[in-house]
């Protein structure tokens, strides 16, 4: 008898993973449960600890138009406040600084950097007014690594358990990240669906084409890959550090990793121990704000963390927001279908199963 082979017929073929309809981009009641059920359930990167760093620094966000104020209080204590009075809802501050009392400007209400009441103009006159019972709420915050961050679910988990083994790992790539400072942001707002500029930050497979500088000057083609890490929803980005000539400074020392907490920040490392962070703030359902964080020992920005912050923005930072842009609006076209993504399970640089991997968290939460 002659050996057989045992072939697979086009019907019992697995399909190939397609990527999402345009409708979870595009769409306004599905960007609303994203608001809901991921933005106000997760824990979001707030400031770094640097920023509030003596008693009375105070540092303000909005996470969609929810106003939030951390600050470190009196007993050197970590916390994060609605930003509202808690009168007739004026916000209490703006920017960042340092108080010694939350004063609304609106009618002067007082209150203590720990959200209790302590004065309000001529309440004496009010029967039964109790300064006691009126205090600003509070929201769940971590420090974790030196970054702040906060949670609008007060029975959440802790960040450890949400991201475990993460911590470890940082620790591994750059042992003193937890006495590094905030040295320098720079934002842009991106012109996309917050998903769309999560998803190109997540996968490298577009890297050769468009970041021919990041390719040759940070990391190793080769060695690239985004891979899922631990029990958590994280994505870990690694590779060797670049060998090529080209590269943008002295790259010796560590490898490059980064740390993707689902759903909105990145903790990178770039090769060095150069650390500098990601997040993304949705502004609507067409339109994200991308903060880019960098990070020293002494909050200082030298010559090399500069040429560095500089490299990246007029290179891989500003060729992303060009990309982006564009593929928001080929998600409106009446003929766009959404085509197979390139899934290797072995992992590599020319590789979206990092995409499917989003789309899979995405879906546990907005669809109904």
């Amino acid at each position: 008898m002659k050996n057989s082979v045992m072939k697979t017929s086009p019907a019992t073929q697995p399909s190939p993973v397609a990527g999402l309809e345009a409708r979870y981009f595009t769409d306004e009641a599905i960007y609303k449960r994203v608001e809901e059920n991921i933005y106000y359930k997760t824990w979001q990167l707030a400031c770094h600890a640097s920023q509030v760093r003596n008693p009375g620094d105070y540092f303000t966000l909005s996470i969609f138009d929810q106003d939030i104020v951390v600050l470190r209080d009196k007993d050197k204590s970590l916390r994060a406040l609605y930003n509202v009075c808690q009168h007739r809802g004026h916000k209490l501050v703006e920017g960042s600084g340092n108080k010694k009392l939350l004063v609304c400007p609106y009618h002067r209400w007082a209150y203590e950097l720990d959200g209790r009441l302590r004065a309000a103009p001529n309440s004496t006159s009010v029967a039964g007014f109790d300064n006691s019972s009126i205090c600003v709420p509070a929201l769940r915050i971590e420090e974790f690594l030196g970054f702040i961050f906060i949670n609008l679910e007060n029975d959440c988990k802790s960040m450890g358990e949400t991201y475990p083994g993460v911590k470890t790992a940082i620790l591994g790539l750059c042992a003193d990240i937890e006495q590094r400072a905030f040295a320098q942001e720079h934002t842009a707002d991106e012109g996309c669906n917050w998903l769309i500029a999560v998803e190109n930050y997540n996968e490298c497979y577009h890297c050769k084409a468009c970041h021919a500088e990041f390719a040759k000057g940070i990391i190793d083609p080769g060695s690239y890959n985004i891979m899922p890490f631990g029990e958590g929803k994280v994505l870990h980005h690694s590779s060797k550090a670049t060998q090529s000539d080209s590269a943008w400074y002295d790259v010796s020392g560590s490898d490059y990793g980064s740390f993707f907490l689902w759903p909105s920040t990145a903790i990178q490392i770039y090769p060095g121990g150069v650390v500098n962070t990601y997040h993304w703030r949705p502004l609507a359902v067409d339109d994200v704000r991308v903060h880019r964080g960098w990070y020293s020992t002494d909050g200082n920005v030298d010559e090399t963390l500069q040429k560095v912050i500089d490299f990246d923005r007029d290179t891989t930072f500003s060729e992303d927001l060009n990309l982006v842009k564009s593929v928001q609006r080929g998600l409106q076209s009446r003929g766009y279908r959404p085509g197979p993504l390139i899934v290797d399970a072995q992992g590599g640089i020319d590789n979206e199963l990092s995409i499917k991997t989003l789309h899979l968290w995405l879906r546990e939460a907005v669809d109904q």
